[in-house]
C-alpha cells in the first residue's frame, strides 16, 4: 500500500518536472543510447544479461530492455549535455506508468548529498525519502528500503568529490550484494577515472550516449513544429542533410543546444528563420552559433509565469521561482557573468562560496571588511555603553539622577559617540589584518581541533612559527585598537569639554587599554591558531553542508576565545593600572575609566566587539557574510540569497553542476559564454 501511494506521488512529481523542463514537448530529443562493451565499463555479460540499447524517443522499448536485465542494474554514461538526467527522468516516468502491485517504486534522487565513507546507502536513502516525501512515516520508509521495494535511480556520481567516487562505487557494490536494483548516471570521463581505483558497478549493464545524427536532428525539428510551421524549418533541415559536417550540424548534435535552437526560433520574429544559422557570414564557426543559442538559456531556464503546486505528499521545491523574483533574466545573466568572470580570474572551474569575495580588488575588499568589522565593534560599544549609562552602572557619568527617558537619550548619545570613536581604529586594524591574511589566497574553512593528535597519530597542531605569527598579529591588533580608541576618546573629550586634563586621561586610557587588549589579543590569536585545523574539503558532500559546518566552527571559536580574551583584558587592565599608580605615587594617574566597572566594561567589549571583529575579518564564514551576503548583493553583482540561487541553478535550472563542496558550470561553453562582456554576447 505504501509503495503504491509513493509511486503515485513520484509519478506526479516527475510528470510535472518533465513538463517544466520540456522533456516531452511534444516529443523527447531522440538521443541514441548504445551498449558499452563489457570490457570497457561493464561487468561480465553473463552477470548483466542482454545488452541494453535504445533511444530516448522510444522509452517503451528501452524500459523493456532494462526490465529484462537479471539484476535490473544500469549505468548511464555520457558527456556534458548529453541527456543523462533527462533519460533518468523519462525512464522513471515510463516505469511508474506500467507499475503494478508488488513492483518496485523507481525513485530519482540526486547523489550529491551522500557521504559514502560515513553513511550507509540504506541510511541515506531513508533520509532522502523522508525529506522529499514527508507524507511517509519513518516505519514505512524503513520497510520500503530494507525490503528493496524501491528502485533507486541515483543521478550524478560525478557530482560527488573526486576522492569520494571510488568509495561510493565500493559502497554501492557492498550494499547491492544482496541483489538489489539500481540505476546510476555519471559523466563518462569521471566514471572511467573512478573505476581505476574501484570496481565497476557489479552486474550492471552500461549505456553511453551517442552524438545526435543529422537525420535524427532533422526529424526532431520537423516533428516538433506544427504542420503550419514545418516549412519554416525545412531550409535548415535540408542544409543539415546536405552538409553533415557543417558548423550548425556540429552544434545541433548536442541535445542541450538542439533544444535551445528550437526554443529560440519558436519565439523569434517571422523574418528571422532558423536557416539563418547556416549563413557563414553571420555564423562562421560553431562557437559563434553556440554563443548565439546560449543567449536563450537563461530566459528559457528562468521562464516566468506561475509555478504549479507540488504533488500532494511531496515537499515543495526551493527553486522554480519566476525570473521576476530574481529581477528578470537580464539580471540573472549578470549574476552568472560575475561568477564566470570570478572563475576566469581564479583560473579554475571550481566555484567555492568562501572565494566569491576574492574577485574584488584587495583595497576595496579591505575597506568593505574594515567598515563591517569597525561597525560591528562600534555597535557593541554603543549598545553596552547605552545600557550601562541608562541603568546607572557607570556612576562616573554625570546626570544619573535624571529621569529614565533623559538618561536613555543621553545614553544613546554617549554610546553612539563611544561606538564611533572606538570603531574607527578597530576598522582600520581589522582591514589591515584581513588584507594580510588574504594576500595570497582566500580564507578557507577550518574546524576546531579538540584532540591534540589525529586518528593516524600525526599531530594536527600548527607549527610553532605559525602560532607565534598569529599571536603577534593579535597582540599588535589589540595594542592598536585599544591605544587608538583611548587616544581618540581623550581628543574628543578635550575638544568637547575644553579641559586639557582630559587629553592626559586619554593618554592613560590609551596605554592601559592598548596594553590590556594586546595581552588578550596575543593570547587569543595564538590559542585560535593552535586549535584550528584545515577541513578536508574533498570529503564534504555539498557546499551548504560546508557552509553550515564552518558557521558552527566560527561561533564555537567565538564562544571559546571571546570570554578568554575579555578575561585577560580585565586582569591586564587592573594590573597595568595598579602598576602605573605605583610608578606615579602622587596619584597623577586620575582617569575615570580605571574603576572596576570600567575594567569589566573593557573586558566585555573585548569579548563581544573584538570577537565579532575577528569573526568578520579573519574567518571564511565572516568573509562570506560581509562580501557575498551583503556587499556583492548590495552592488547587484550577486543576489541576496546567494546559496539558494546557486542551489536553484544546480537542482532546478541545470546551469550549474555540483562537485562535492564546489559548484561548476555544467558546460565549459556555458562559462565561456557568461564570462564575455554583455556587448559581445549580444552580437
Amino acid at each position: 500500500m505504501a509503495a503504491q501511494k509513493l509511486g503515485k506521488v513520484v509519478l506526479a512529481q516527475w510528470r510535472q518536472e518533465a513538463a517544466l523542463r520540456g522533456l516531452q514537448d511534444p516529443v523527447p530529443i531522440p538521443v541514441r543510447w548504445r551498449a558499452t562493451p563489457s570490457g570497457e565499463f561493464g561487468d561480465h555479460l553473463h552477470l548483466t544479461g542482454d545488452p541494453v540499447e535504445g533511444s530516448a524517443d522510444d522509452l517503451g522499448s528501452f524500459a523493456d530492455a532494462f526490465l529484462r536485465l537479471q539484476r535490473r542494474r544500469l549505468v548511464v554514461l555520457g558527456g556534458a549535455g548529453s541527456g543523462k538526467t533527462s533519460l533518468a527522468v523519462l525512464l522513471v516516468i515510463e516505469l511508474l506508468q506500467r507499475m503494478r502491485e508488488g513492483d518496485r517504486v523507481p525513485v530519482l534522487l540526486s547523489l550529491a548529498s551522500w557521504r559514502p565513507r560515513v553513511e550507509h546507502l540504506a541510511t541515506w536513502l531513508e533520509r532522502q525519502l523522508l525529506l522529499e516525501y514527508p507524507h511517509l512515516s519513518v516505519e514505512m520508509v524503513r520497510d520500503l528500503v530494507q525490503d528493496w521495494r524501491v528502485l533507486p535511480v541515483l543521478d550524478g556520481l560525478d557530482e560527488l568529490p573526486a576522492a569520494e567516487r571510488p568509495a561510493a562505487l565500493r559502497a554501492l557494490n557492498s550494499a547491492l550484494a544482496a541483489g538489489g536494483p539500481l540505476v546510476l548516471t555519471c559523466r563518462t570521463d569521471d566514471y572511467a577515472e573512478a573505476i581505476h581505483s574501484a570496481s565497476v558497478l557489479r552486474s550492471a549493464a552500461v549505456v553511453q550516449a551517442e552524438p545526435l545524427a543529422v537525420e535524427a536532428v532533422s526529424e526532431y525539428l520537423i516533428e516538433c513544429a506544427t504542420p503550419l510551421h514545418q516549412d519554416r524549418w525545412r531550409p535548415l533541415t535540408d542544409a543539415l542533410t546536405r552538409d553533415p559536417s557543417s558548423p550548425v550540424a556540429t552544434v545541433l548534435s548536442v541535445p542541450l543546444l538542439l533544444w535551445l535552437c528550437r526554443v529560440v526560433y519558436e519565439r523569434a520574429e517571422p523574418d528571422r528563420p532558423p536557416c539563418e544559422l547556416t549563413n557563414s557570414g553571420d555564423f562562421p564557426t560553431a562557437e559563434a552559433i553556440e554563443r548565439y543559442l546560449l543567449r536563450a538559456l537563461v530566459p528559457s531556464a528562468y521562464a516566468g509565469g506561475p509555478q504549479p503546486l507540488p504533488p500532494p505528499g511531496r515537499k515543495a521545491s526551493r527553486g522554480r521561482s519566476s525570473p521576476d523574483g530574481y529581477g528578470g533574466p537580464e539580471q540573472v545573466s549578470r549574476w552568472f557573468g560575475y561568477l564566470a568572470q570570478h572563475l576566469k580570474q581564479r583560473r579554475k572551474p571550481d566555484l567555492a562560496w568562501w572565494e566569491l569575495g576574492v574577485a574584488m580588488r584587495p583595497l576595496p575588499r579591505m575597506i568593505v571588511v574594515g567598515v563591517a568589522a569597525g561597525s560591528g565593534v562600534g555597535l557593541m560599544v554603543w549598545f553596552t555603553d547605552c545600557l550601562l549609562y541608562v541603568f546607572g552602572y557607570l556612576y562616573l557619568y554625570p546626570g544619573l539622577s535624571q529621569g529614565l527617558m533623559s538618561r536613555f537619550m543621553n545614553g544613546l548619545f554617549i554610546g553612539l559617540m563611544n561606538g564611533f570613536i572606538n570603531g574607527i581604529p578597530a576598522g582600520l586594524v581589522f582591514a589591515l589584518i584581513h588584507g594580510r591574511a588574504t594576500r595570497d589566497s582566500a580564507l578557507e574553512p577550518v574546524r576546531v581541533r579538540i584532540r591534540i593528535r589525529g586518528r593516524a597519530g600525526q599531530s594536527e597542531v600548527r607549527r610553532f612559527p605559525e602560532i607565534l605569527a598569529r599571536a603577534r598579529i593579535g597582540l599588535l591588533a589589540g595594542l592598536a585598537t585599544g591605544g587608538g580608541g583611548g587616544l581618540l576618546v581623550g581628543v574628543y573629550n578635550t575638544l568637547y569639554y575644553e579641559v586639557s586634563s582630559w587629553f592626559v586621561a586619554g593618554l592613560v586610557g590609551a596605554v592601559v587599554g592598548g596594553l590590556s587588549l594586546a595581552l588578550g589579543g596575543g593570547l587569543a590569536g595564538g590559542l585560535m591558531a593552535w586549535l584550528e585545523t584545515p577541513v578536508d574539503i574533498g570529503a564534504i558532500p555539498d557546499p551548504r553542508a560546508l557552509l553550515n559546518l564552518n558557521r558552527k566552527t566560527v561561533l564555537l571559536q567565538w564562544l571559546m576565545i571571546g570570554p578568554l580574551f575579555g578575561l585577560v583584558a580585565v586582569v591586564g587592565f587592573r594590573f597595568i593600572y595598579e602598576l602605573l599608580n605605583e610608578i606615579v605615587r602622587d596619584g597623577a594617574v586620575a582617569w575615570s575609566g580605571t574603576s572596576l566597572v570600567g575594567g569589566l566594561r573593557l573586558g566585555l567589549l573585548a569579548a563581544l566587539g573584538g570577537g565579532l571583529g575577528v569573526v568578520l575579518s579573519l574567518t571564511a564564514w565572516g568573509q562570506w557574510v560581509v562580501l557575498s551576503r551583503i556587499w556583492l548583493p548590495l552592488t547587484r553583482r550577486l543576489p541576496w540569497r546567494v546559496m539558494s540561487f546557486l542551489e536553484d541553478a544546480h537542482q532546478q535550472r541545470g546551469i550549474l553542476r555540483q562537485a562535492g563542496a564546489f559548484y561548476q558550470f555544467r558546460h565549459t561553453r556555458l562559462q565561456d559564454h557568461f564570462v564575455r562582456p554583455s556587448e559581445h554576447r549580444d552580437q
